[in-house]
């Protein structure tokens, strides 16, 4: 007996694939590789394919679904990119949480303003998602009654789950951070540490939240009218995410013009960093922060690319949902 799980690869595709095609797949899996691992190349291949194969019964690609399907897919596919800006949306705040103090007075109209702009666009696409769980509120409601809580209670358990251990352990770092307050002989690398897990815990909580939420979506029969106005939102939501993008990157140049310096901190913020000379243009209160300085810290590379990646994924959906909203129902 071969020592290799074949079948886990083809957990790459969507359930009615492998309903169709799984036992022929994993047959010549086992008898390509009699036994072996699966070369990397071909695993790159497989879960290129299977992601296709999900994108293509999503309706995101391709033209194999219905309109309604390919609307309510493309919707979906619109949510996670939000989804991935909330979770760097929070990075990002904690970034630069602190960024006046080492600007001055007069080099602060710019940067405010694009953060102001990226807690509006956060604010308004909170409400649309809002707006689109109450849609779907009844079509879902209705769907229970009629099969009964199965249907959804498998992603509703792992949400719960997951969101129970985030929020416990928010309240262990909440804690500690009593605790540690006011101690500053304390080292500063346990924070980040903390830090960092907790952004690791929450994003997963988000993350699977959404996908649930997906899947539930997906299992509940909507109404035409419903499906138009998903799509409509989602469209709105495209305006959001390039909103907060700008945002995003007129903030980044602004500070880099005026106030380099604030990249210099290792890691989320730079109030942790070391300060020593006042440029003239400050007041008399702060310092620059750091000997050494660079605009292009590597949060702010990773918030950027994923930013820009989510938004083109969703500019793509936008496309999809536009091209066919008018022929829904």
């Amino acid at each position: 007996m071969s020592g290799v799980d074949y079948a886990r690869y083809e957990r790459w595709y969507p359930s009615a694939w492998r309903e169709r095609y799984g036992t022929e797949f994993v047959s010549l899996l086992e008898a390509t590789y009699a036994g072996e691992r699966v070369p990397m190349k071909a695993s790159l291949s497989i879960v290129r394919a299977g992601t296709l194969e999900r994108a293509r019964e999503l309706g995101i690609v391709g033209n194999t679904v219905s309109d309604d399907r390919a609307v309510t897919g493309s919707a979906l596919a619109v949510w996670m990119a939000w989804t991935v800006f909330v979770v760097v949306g929070l990075i990002f705040a904690k970034y630069v949480e602190h960024w006046q103090w080492v600007t001055a007075v007069n080099e602060r109209t710019l940067p405010s303003v694009a953060y102001d702009v990226v807690a509006v666009g956060a604010i308004l696409g909170a409400v649309i998602v809002g707006v689109a769980a109450l849609l779907v509120v009844p079509a879902l409601i209705g769907r229970i009654r009629s099969y009964g809580w199965h249907i959804v209670a498998a992603p509703l358990r792992r949400t719960l789950l997951v969101g129970v251990l985030a929020l416990a352990f928010s309240a262990g770092i909440v804690t500690w951070a009593h605790r540690i307050h006011g101690a500053s002989s304390a080292p500063l690398w346990p924070n980040r540490v903390v830090l960092l897990l907790w952004l690791i815990v929450a994003a997963a909580a988000i993350f699977l939240g959404a996908a649930s939420a997906g899947t539930v979506v997906r299992r509940v029969e909507l109404e035409t009218r419903t499906i138009r106005r998903l799509g409509s939102l989602a469209l709105a939501m495209n305006l959001v995410l390039v909103v907060i993008f700008v945002g995003v990157l007129t903030w980044w140049a602004a500070t880099a013009a005026n106030a380099p310096w604030f990249f210099s901190s290792e890691i989320l913020g730079a109030s942790s960093a070391v300060v020593h000379t006042a440029p003239t243009s400050l007041p008399s209160a702060f310092t620059v922060v750091g000997s050494t300085s660079h605009d292009a810290p590597i949060v702010l590379v990773v918030i950027g690319t994923a930013m820009l990646g989510s938004l083109v994924v969703a500019l793509y959906a936008g496309t999809r949902i536009a091209s066919r909203l008018r022929r829904v129902g």
